[in-house]
């Protein structure tokens, strides 16, 4: 009996095993079988090469003779001019590939490209075009995924394709005949099914995991699958089979730099989840955060018509950029002892020893080949999706028993957990108590707070016989702020104002907000003359002080200082009596009230006191 731990492993084993044989004999998709006729040729070597930069030479300028001696014979068995603004001329002597010139042959071109011209030139000098590309479908023979050109004819001397277009020239051609184009059709489609059944049943089944387990990384291995999937669909041109009939031209252009995309977020989102890099390496997530969004501004600079060259080159170089560091964050995880690691690091060097051919390639670091574009990734996706499989199970099974270890960490230290929680609970309530002592709008100490502050110290102020001090502060015309400019402005010259104050006050004062418009600072060992320094120093601090939409504002300050006589109740009157004669002798200024003799007497920021 096979644990149910275990059980996730079957299916992608059983795949692995009933298709090794398909994998080991198979050639690459769209190359034909090893039992067809010999009648086929790659045409790469046959070629002669004319690069036209005018884009002025015609069919008639050729057959007349006249570029005869500018044409290069071809030493590549695939030709490749990536992106060109000049027409491409390829010359095929027709002799030296028909043997049977009664039977009817078949010319594929094997890739994307806006316009291609076939000219079969007969040996009295006439000829027959056939026009095709991405901007010609209507004149392919039947819906299928390379283009097509019938040569049929004995009289047929030779064979000119003309090329023109943004994309990259890439020359993937063959000549069949009648026969041998037959039996390279059934081959594509038996192997290419088998292909593409084999991703889409990984990808079904792993969906069908995720609604079991509802782990992401199941979905997003799906979206993953799906979505290179569809890569490689458009790098075979399956797009062109499917949809050419009804997409327009110009759509089918970026298809293919679109899916591209596509892959590199769901190839993302499934490394980020699967190594879970936000927690293990939040650097690298950021990067990735940030690789996703140039994906989609190259998506929407790919549509809005910036350079095919560029968007290409970019896209390319993104991709490589994301396996080449998706590959070490792998590499640092394993290295740190993450054992999830193993599987995806092994799966993922398949993808990325494919992915980094193909892009070498189409940056033009590496010569063309067939098999960088159908063998390498055939094989290397059917691994590398059989590998991230098994990945995804070794994972849940790490995570079954990181769960049993857990709960028995749980079980044993209960009583751990009950403190912590109970030092949670006295962290919310701390945080409780400071709300219910912070001022909402202006996030220093309310009334409440200042109440509690102020009658504390009043009292170590008799025990000690120490100083106290306090400045009561009232913004001047405050109401003309919120009449005329509204009061979201005037709540926000009250937040100010409070930084204002709280960056001029002392470590050891007490600044708050005594309701609507006015402050009060509590001064703990502190004389009136002290205070009145303090007092002067954040009335010039605020004045000065220019607010965005108001401009400058001016306050009225009460200063007290507390006698042996006093009550909190007296010590407060005094201050608002002081800020009271403030207002009234002009405002913008200092007052306090001088105790002498049993009588009260009003002084100003003008006393001499101020000036020491």
């Amino acid at each position: 009996m096979i644990p149910k731990k275990h059980r996730q492993l079957l299916f992608p084993l059983f795949v692995m095993v009933f298709l090794l044989p398909f994998v080991y004999h198979a050639p690459a998709i769209g190359t034909v079988h090893e039992n067809a006729s010999t009648d086929t040729h790659d045409l790469g070597m046959y070629y002669e090469i004319l690069r036209d930069s005018t884009n002025s030479i015609t069919i008639e300028d050729l057959i007349e003779g006249t570029y005869n001696s500018s044409f290069t014979p071809s030493t590549e068995k695939y030709l490749s001019f990536l992106h060109t603004d000049d027409t491409i001329w390829l010359k095929l002597n027709a002799d030296d590939l028909i043997t049977d010139h009664e039977q009817m042959h078949w010319l594929e071109y094997n890739d994307k490209i806006e316009f291609l011209t076939v000219y079969a030139v007969n040996e009295d000098g006439s000829y027959e075009s056939y026009e095709s590309g991405l901007f010609n479908l209507q004149n392919q023979p039947f819906p299928y995924p390379s283009l097509l050109f019938p040569i049929d004819g004995p009289e047929v001397k030779e064979l000119y394709l003309q090329l023109n277009g943004q994309l990259p020239l890439t020359i993937f051609t063959k000549l069949y005949s009648n026969n041998s184009f037959i039996e390279n059709v059934l081959s594509y489609k038996f192997y290419s099914g088998t292909f593409y059944g084999f991703l889409l049943a990984l990808a079904l089944y792993n969906l069908f995991l995720f609604f079991s387990f509802r782990e992401r990384s199941y979905l997003y291995y799906t979206l993953y699958m799906f979505s290179f999937m569809l890569y490689q669909a458009t790098m075979n041109s399956f797009d062109v089979q499917l949809f050419g009939h009804i997409a327009s031209p110009w759509l089918l252009t970026k298809t293919l730099g679109f899916s591209c995309n596509l892959m590199i977020v769901a190839m993302i989102l499934f490394g980020k989840e699967f190594l879970e890099i936000k927690h293990h390496l939040p650097r690298s997530n950021r990067v990735l955060n940030i690789a996703i969004g140039l994906a989609f501004l190259s998506t929407i600079a790919l549509f809005a018509g910036v350079g095919q060259y560029f968007t290409d080159l970019f896209i390319t170089t993104m991709a490589l950029f994301v396996l080449v560091f998706l590959w070490i964050s792998g590499l640092r995880l394993l290295l740190k002892g993450h054992k999830s690691a193993r599987f995806y690091l092994l799966g993922w060097s398949f993808l990325l020893f494919s992915m980094m051919i193909q892009a070498l390639v189409m940056l033009g670091f590496m010569p063309l080949s067939l098999a960088v574009f159908e063998e390498i990734p055939a094989y290397s996706a059917m691994f590398e999706a059989l590998i991230l499989s098994f990945a995804l199970a070794d994972k849940i099974t790490l995570i079954m028993k990181d769960n049993r270890r857990t709960q028995a960490e749980l079980n044993e230290t209960l009583e751990n957990k009950v403190l912590e929680r109970t030092e949670q609970l006295k962290k919310i309530q701390v945080e409780l108590e400071h709300l219910a002592n912070t001022d909402r709008l202006t996030k220093i100490p309310n009334r409440m707070l200042l109440d509690h502050v102020m009658e504390s110290e009043f009292k170590r102020s008799q025990i000690e016989g120490i100083p106290l001090s306090i400045i009561l502060i009232d913004l001047d015309y405050f109401k003309n702020v919120n009449d005329t400019f509204g009061h979201q402005v005037g709540d926000s010259v009250l937040v100010e104002t409070a930084k204002l104050f709280q960056a001029s006050v002392r470590d050891s004062d007490t600044i708050g907000r005594w309701g609507g418009e006015e402050f009060l600072v509590i001064c703990p060992s502190t004389t009136l003359e002290d205070a009145l320094r303090l007092a002067e120093k954040i009335r010039t601090t605020l004045a000065d002080h220019p607010f965005e939409e108001v401009g400058h504002k001016t306050a009225s300050f009460g200063v007290a200082s507390q006698i042996s006589s006093d009550t909190l109740r007296s010590l407060i009157s005094r201050s608002d009596k002081a800020l009271y004669a403030a207002k009234e002798n002009g405002r913008n200024r200092v007052e306090f009230i001088k105790i002498g003799q049993g009588e009260e007497t009003l002084q100003s920021e003008s006393d001499p006191l101020l000036r020491k």
